[in-house]
């Protein structure tokens, strides 16, 4: 396994520093800068989508697959194993909640839930100077009819839902405002057909009417904002899915609100970072939702390659970086669950600070001489810049585990706590 050598990584880091100097990168600042970018962590891969609710045998629009031991089964645990991933993590760090995991002190409708069912989320929150987000949780539910929620044709299932959201956003206005960080409120909905629709506008006009009602109360912004979370299909919506991407788009751009961005809900040849600017110019905010698709939706654990490397540059390229949100969302229940977490939180570091550290200037200097010759030969070479020994020294300054290290510490932390659960 690894063998820690500080004075190796020191030294390492030294070549390294002079190395993006001749570049012009200051990569102390560049390490001071990562330090102030977030990350969202998605709390459901703690515990498979599940949540807390006793809900009854109802079919699950979320299909995640393995068996290994340890999922958390309470609040308590899920905010243990959070705080687990953190501790092997240099980013800074926001969580993302979901409806279901409320804590409330007697059973209620999730419809009726409010900011005092997540008080121990916001205090946990807040003693640990975290950033919360928040999402209804539009899935797994006898309310759901024939897998439609907003959608439904049913007025008594969309009125269900549409209170739901309206909640929601309360819920996350509190949290912005204990936090004194905005909360973003993100809404997704399953909502769609296996097979063709007689009559899609249909479905998205009553989609529409459901949004304009869950919108029609303002806040203020340095609380909360609200973004909408497209998709191109699911498993049994693989011909119509109603919150598709160009009617979230129009419908943000017309009433001000903001866009979801999941890697994992467009076409496998289709490119997120492609599409970002263009949102990020036009749209209220825009949020990040980073996963991993294999063929389709996925949802793999996030690691290392060309999509996270071109996602993250185009946030540097772009000037996005505190500005457009940063999630992950991915779950996977075949491996273990806190590492599933680490894996995507380092990727996504190294991918942001790789990027960071990128000369950039020097590729804008050159297309600005129409030197395309120098700018493509300039992005080859910098990929080959140290940006690993400046990770290990990132590393070595927050006091977080190099390399390997922190594999262990997962194992044993399965040993010690995740195996005894059952």
């Amino acid at each position: 396994m690894y063998l820690r050598d500080e004075n190796r990584i020191l030294a390492a880091y030294e070549i390294a520093k002079k190395t993006y100097s001749a570049f012009g990168v200051d990569t102390d600042a560049v390490m001071e800068a990562f330090s102030e970018i977030p990350i969202s962590l998605h709390c459901w891969q703690g515990d498979d989508v599940k949540g807390f609710e006793e809900v009854g045998d109802v079919a699950s629009q979320n299909l995640v697959t393995g068996n290994y031991l340890g999922a958390a089964r309470n609040a308590e645990e899920l905010r243990a194993d959070i705080e687990m991933a953190f501790s092997l993590s240099p980013c800074k760090h926001r969580v993302n909640l979901h409806s279901i995991y409320a804590e409330p002190t007697q059973v209620k409708p999730r419809n009726e839930l409010t900011a005092e069912d997540f008080s121990r989320w916001i205090s946990w929150a807040k003693e640990r100077q975290y950033g919360l987000d928040f999402n209804a949780s539009f899935f797994t539910h006898p309310m759901m009819k024939d897998g439609f929620s907003l959608a439904s044709r049913d007025k008594a299932v969309r009125d269900y839902w549409i209170k739901a959201g309206k909640g929601a956003r309360a819920i996350s206005a509190v949290m912005g405002s204990e936090l004194g960080t905005p909360c973003v409120n993100n809404i997704w909905i399953p909502d769609g057909m296996k097979d063709l629709p007689a009559n899609r506008r249909l479905y998205r006009e009553y989609l529409m009417d459901s949004l304009d009602q869950i919108f029609e109360e303002k806040y203020d912004r340095t609380v909360m904002r609200d973004v909408l979370e497209g998709k191109l299909f699911g498993i049994g919506t693989e011909c119509f899915t109603v919150g598709s991407h160009e009617f979230y788009l129009a419908y943000a751009v017309k009433n001000h609100v903001g866009i979801c961005m999941d890697t994992g809900h467009y076409h496998p040849t289709e490119s997120v970072a492609d599409k970002l600017s263009s949102v990020a110019m036009l749209v209220e905010d825009v949020l990040l939702h980073i996963s991993r698709g294999v063929r389709w939706d996925s949802d793999h654990v996030l690691i290392q390659g060309d999509e996270l490397s071109s996602l993250m540059l185009e946030m540097k390229r772009g000037g996005f970086f505190g500005k457009v949100g940063m999630g992950l969302d991915y779950f996977d229940a075949s491996i273990n669950r806190v590492a599933a977490w680490v894996i995507g939180l380092r990727a996504a570091g190294k991918a942001m600070l790789t990027a960071l550290l990128e000369p950039t200037a020097l590729l804008e200097e050159a297309e600005a001489r129409g030197d395309y010759t120098s700018r493509l030969a300039l992005m080859e070479e910098f990929k080959n810049l140290p940006s690993g020994a400046v990770w290990e020294m990132l590393l070595l300054k927050t006091g977080r585990p190099l390399n390997t290290e922190w594999l262990e510490m997962v194992k044993k932390y399965e040993a010690d706590v995740q195996s005894k659960r059952h």
